[in-house]
């Protein structure tokens, strides 16, 4: 039996537990479905309850203006709600995809929970940690080996096939040279972008705002703080084109 063939009373039943997770995974695209049916069916409560949802909506876009701050390479409070939000969502995720491995049957469902979106040929070793999750976007068959710290306050993207080695860090947040700003809880985040079929040795550290094209190798102990063009072999401190490779 289908949701939408139930009456009004059983549809907004239903679509408040999507609503609040109760008893079910929380989907609120699914809970708003169920009530509009049940609001154009006569329900009393359901009209009130989507008018709650909405204005919900309303108030989170007006407190996105830090996230979109972070996300933009903008200085940002990295105390705001809704990012400190994200942060402990994040925490909460990867400590569950710690605990898991390769081997045990909710690895893959941890891993999408930590990283949504994150293709099936994605491999993770544990331990991993990562700021919020929704800022990495791996492409198909990239491998990350033990260890991997990821901190996504800007977007980091790593192209298909991609390997990175354990140990590595890709560290996207810039805190101000000002020591006084220091002091505040600001700071500002620039994205990386790592690109396909590349190779990351054992304990390479990224920089923010960082681009490594395709096809490079990074030596490992290396640390990146500029942008090294595809098809080339780099390595050392601060990292540097050794040669082209063919």
């Amino acid at each position: 039996m289908k949701y939408m063939d139930y009456d009004a009373e059983t549809l907004f039943s239903v679509g408040r537990r999507f609503l609040h997770g109760d008893c079910v995974e929380k989907d609120i695209d699914k809970a708003k479905e169920m009530l509009e049916r049940a609001a154009d069916m006569g329900h009393p409560l359901a009209r009130k309850l989507l008018d709650t949802i909405n204005d919900r909506k309303e108030e989170e876009k007006d407190n996105m203006e830090e996230w979109n701050k972070m996300r933009s390479g903008q200085m940002y409070n990295w105390t705001d709600p809704v990012i400190d939000r994200s942060l402990k969502q994040s925490r909460i995720a990867c400590e569950k995809f710690n605990k898991s491995g390769i081997d045990h049957d909710d690895y893959r469902q941890l891993l999408e929970n930590m990283i949504p979106g994150v293709p099936e040929t994605v491999t993770i070793l544990p331990p991993f940690h990562c700021d919020h999750g929704n800022g990495l976007h791996l492409g198909e068959g990239v491998f990350v080996n033990y260890n991997g710290m990821f901190l996504d306050a800007a977007d980091i993207t790593i192209g298909n096939h991609t390997l990175i080695g354990p140990n590595c860090s890709l560290y996207t947040p810039q805190h101000p040279i000002d020591y006084r700003m220091r002091r505040r809880t600001i700071e500002s985040a620039f994205a990386i972008k790592i690109g396909k079929d590349c190779w990351l040795g054992g304990d390479v550290t990224v920089c923010p705002g960082v681009t490594i094209g395709d096809r490079c190798v990074i030596g490992a102990g290396s640390v990146v703080t500029h942008d090294i063009p595809s098809d080339t072999l780099a390595a050392g401190n601060p990292c540097r084109v050794i040669r082209k490779l063919e």
